[in-house]
């Protein structure tokens, strides 16, 4: 009763939905529901069994028999099959498990009306039902339609051929079986041979490994356009025949290759060797060998196409002082450039024969790989071009000596092993093979030298390499051994590697974690590198930020920076300073240019200072005239005239206070003009813009200068308002004057300040711009006085200092791009400092000035005494031209004379 009432009521209520209307409502019930009835339909009946049982009932019985549910499961699993509300028959096993009925089908065929895409189907033709028997009875359904007959539930012979008798027949069928089947395993092992020497002879002939110029992309000679470098460098590329190119890069198939060309001096046969070799290079394939794709051929060039290595050749990686090559790193590339030199040697390539830093390179992994080994009968042709001797020389430095001797150019393995020790050294020292001692050719006469008795070869020196991590006893007995003069005495790779494993101890097994503490690293060293070019360029561009700023103001500039245009602006009021140097004239005529250039930067670098301390822009200056405006680009409201007025007395103090350097015993005389007034301003012009204003205010401005007095300020009626606005300051009158385009106009003398007058604010010293005029000797004298002031200088040393990375010392290193002798290193260094020390010049600031690199050999001319004669003076005319245009540009000399070039 107590389940009725609470179906009635939320959450279990379900009605049918008002939206239905009168419409039948089916309601699905899950099937689990179904099984939650028959699981309370058979505890009830097993329940209500047990208390039929009981001859008396009582609370007590009730409640322990409710309670026992052994008991209970015990008796619905006696029971063994019950009827379920799905219409099922069931049936429990002893462990309470209900057993599913299972039904039979068949393929029957079916009314085609109501099937009509198929005439037949699978159709129930019988049931399964368990009941209280062991096994479930088949309950038939339909008849079933058996095709022939029913099928066999047993072989004829059995399962294992018990009910058969043994034949000799059949023993000699099994044999003749096995006869025929291994006739056929032969003669497909024969027919797979027979193929894949006719498949090899086809690729041969058929030229698999040849390509053809127009699937390479991207790629053009190098003598008609620049291509992107690969693998080597200027500085690295070399051992070939022809004239020395560089590797370039190109697109075949989609894939970036390496592209080396080389180049004959007349046409050249490919034989079948060759191509034999050229196919056996395409079957090479080792993660340190560097991959043969295919070849190109012309008439005069072969294009040889491999693998692209994105980091370069090992030479590079050596002489690139920004990659640090630690203990790890250099044990990996070792034992990378090992395992590549075992797998050759056991490859039908059997050796290298060119084995040398250059020819091997590094992937984007961080992985070597050995490259340019194999083709030595066109790599090494007598009838090309020379290569140059420094080169040819320079490229044997990684032979053995019994190569250099027989001249053998395929090599062998022990002068791979050899070749091997050069690059052990080289990478361990970092200053390239034999460190640079000698020249090429004189290293390879000394190491072509059969050493005498008790005489040791001539070798790298092993003291380079004490100061590598990696030098230890066991590193460095196998280097000796492995360019041991005797060859018998070299290891082979084999050795070589089990005695070099002590290098990688204590380091990842793992490629993977190999890979990623490399990756660390180097990822580490360029984060140094970028922050340290992070902040040489936050240097210049502070540096370039700060001249743009001297010369246009900051707003604009930031504007223009920012990649802004700067519009036109108009300005209601500003105040406008001009001032010139009376008798500049007769200054300039008297002076020699160098001189007005020195007194003229003088000066106006003291005006720049006063003027840092007020909130004014100068504009510009024009000879002797010094243009300054208040009010703009920043508007500062009224105090534009004041600033103008309080910087114009600084300024004429300043004068007045100031002795000509050149001719101090004349006075200095300025003269100042100031008038305010509307203006426009804007930036003018796409080369050199500058900030320009427009408006009667400049004229009229400059007419107040051009007008006014010696010492005297001449401001104008608006500029004398907009002082009186203010305050501060003592004017007097002056009285009419006639100006240009304006007529009589009352003007007046701005004479001094008062209390309440704009003061100049204090300039911190590290906002000081700093000159840019650099002040040279004027002394003609070259070199004389020059040198003896050196040689008594205290700064002087009995050791040479070194010597700075001026842009002449980083020259001097260009001229060497391979490792060149000590000898002439030295002989360069020492003509660097001689000449370093002859041309190297203090200026005032700090500046130097260099000597000349082209001498004057011209006798010096005067124009006062040219000839008459105009052949003579023709000459001589070019003659002192030359002498004084090469002075004036290399600050040697210059003009004394009055006169002046035209």
């Amino acid at each position: 009763d107590e389940v009725r009432i609470f179906n009635n009521r939320d959450p279990f209520n379900f009605t049918t939905p008002p939206f239905f209307g009168n419409v039948a409502f089916v309601k699905f019930v899950t099937i689990y529901a179904a099984y939650l009835y028959d699981s309370v339909f058979l505890y009830a009946r097993a329940l209500d069994q047990l208390l039929k049982e009981q001859p008396v009932l009582n609370e007590t019985v009730i409640h322990q028999i409710a309670s026992n549910g052994t008991k209970i499961i015990e008796t619905i699993i006696a029971s063994k099959t019950y009827q379920s509300i799905t219409g099922a028959m069931i049936k429990l096993d002893e462990n309470g498990d209900s057993e599913g009925n299972f039904s039979v089908l068949a393929y029957k065929p079916v009314d085609s009306s109501e099937h009509s895409s198929c005439s037949h189907q699978m159709v129930p033709v019988g049931i399964f039902l368990h009941g209280n028997k062991g096994k479930p009875e088949f309950k038939s359904q339909t008849v079933i339609d058996w095709v022939v007959d029913k099928p066999e539930d047993e072989p004829s012979c059995g399962f294992d051929n018990e009910y058969c008798t043994k034949d000799d027949s059949q023993k000699g069928s099994r044999i003749m079986a096995g006869v025929l089947a291994l006739i056929l395993f032969c003669s497909v092992v024969i027919t797979i041979s027979i193929y894949r020497k006719w498949k090899i002879e086809q690729e041969i002939e058929g030229l698999l490994w040849k390509i053809e110029p127009h699937e390479l992309r991207d790629y053009q000679d190098l003598f008609s356009s620049p291509s992107k470098m690969s693998l080597t460098s200027a500085t690295s590329f070399e051992s070939r025949c022809g004239p020395q190119i560089f590797a370039s890069t190109g697109y075949f198939r989609g894939n970036l290759v390496r592209i080396k060309e080389i180049k004959f001096s007349k046409k050249k046969d490919i034989n079948r060797e060759v191509m034999k070799e050229m196919r056996l290079l395409r079957d090479i394939r080792h993660d340190n060998v560097n991959s043969f794709i295919g070849a190109v051929l012309e008439p005069m060039r072969i294009l040889v196409v491999t693998d692209y290595c994105s980091k370069g050749s090992l030479y590079d990686i050596i002489e690139n002082e920004d990659i640090k090559l630690d203990k790890m790193f250099i044990a990996s590339l070792v034992h990378d450039l090992i395992k590549g030199m075992i797998y050759l040697h056991s490859s039908m390539l059997a050796v290298h024969g060119n084995l040398k830093s250059s020819n091997c390179v590094v992937t984007s992994r961080w992985v070597l790989q050995i490259s340019d080994f194999g083709l030595h009968d066109i790599r090494h042709c007598p009838e090309n071009e020379s290569i140059g001797e420094h080169q040819y020389y320079r490229s044997l430095l990684w032979t053995a000596p019994e190569l250099l001797r027989s001249k053998q150019t395929r090599g062998t393995q022990k002068g791979d092993v050899y070749s091997f020790a050069i690059i052990f050294h080289e990478l361990l020292s970092r200053r390239g093979p034999f460190c640079g001692l000698e020249e090429p050719k004189e290293i390879i006469e000394m190491v072509k030298k059969l050493p005498k008795e008790e005489e040791e070869p001539f070798r790298p020196n092993l003291e380079a390499v004490s100061d590598s991590e990696c030098a230890s006893e066991a590193v460095l007995s196998v280097m000796v051994e492995a360019w041991d003069e005797n060859p018998d005495i070299r290891p082979d790779f084999r050795s070589i590697r089990n005695r070099l494993k002590g290098m990688r101890e204590g380091k990842h097994r793992n490629i993977m974690d190999l890979m990623i503490d490399m990756m660390v690293k180097y990822a580490t060293n360029l984060e140094g590198l970028v922050d340290q070019r992070t902040k040489e360029v936050h240097e210049e561009k502070r540096k370039t930020e700060d001249l743009l700023h001297r010369m246009l103001p900051a707003p604009v500039a930031k504007r223009l920076t920012s990649g802004f245009g700067v519009e036109p602006e108009s300005f209601s009021l500003v105040t406008i300073y001009f001032s010139d140097i009376v008798g500049f004239t007769a200054l300039s005529a008297s002076s020699t240019p160098l001189e007005v250039v020195n007194f003229l930067n003088d000066l106006y670098t003291r005006f720049d200072r006063i003027i840092k301390g007020y909130d004014v822009y100068k504009v510009e200056t024009i000879g002797d005239a010094y243009m300054v405006v208040s009010g703009l680009p920043i508007r500062n409201g009224n105090r534009h005239a004041g600033e103008i007025a309080s910087m114009s007395l600084d300024l004429l103090n300043a004068v007045k206070n100031y002795r000509v350097i050149h001719r101090p015993d004349e006075t200095l005389q300025l003269r100042i003009g100031v008038h305010t007034g509307p203006v426009v301003a804007g930036v003018v012009g796409l080369t050199m813009p500058r900030y320009c204003l427009f408006g009667d205010t400049v004229n009229t401005a400059s007419r107040m200068e051009s007008n006014g007095l010696p010492l005297k300020i001449h401001i104008s009626p608006q500029c004398k308002a907009a002082l009186e606005e203010i305050g501060g300051y003592k004017v007097e009158p002056r009285g009419e004057v006639e100006l240009k385009g304006k007529g009589r106009v009352m003007t007046y003398w701005l004479v001094g300040a008062t209390k309440g007058a704009v003061e100049r604010r204090e300039v911190d010293d590290l906002d000081v711009d700093h000159p840019l005029f650099c002040r040279p000797r004027r002394s003609p004298k070259v070199l004389g006085g020059i040198d003896s002031r050196r040689q008594s200088s205290a700064m002087r040393s009995a050791s040479v200092a070194p010597v700075a990375a001026t842009p002449l010392y980083r020259l001097a290193h260009s001229l060497d791009p391979l490792p060149l002798t000590a000898k002439f290193r030295k002989n360069m260094m020492r003509s660097y400092s001689s000449l370093r020390e002859k041309s190297d010049s203090v200026c005032g600031n700090g500046a130097l000035v260099h000597l000349p690199l082209l001498n004057d050999t011209k006798k010096w001319h005067s124009l006062e005494i040219v000839p008459a004669a105009p052949c003579t003076k023709k000459a001589a005319t070019r003659s002192s031209l030359r002498s004084w245009l090469f002075g004036l540009f290399n600050n040697t000399s210059y003009r004394s004379s009055d006169s002046s070039l035209r």
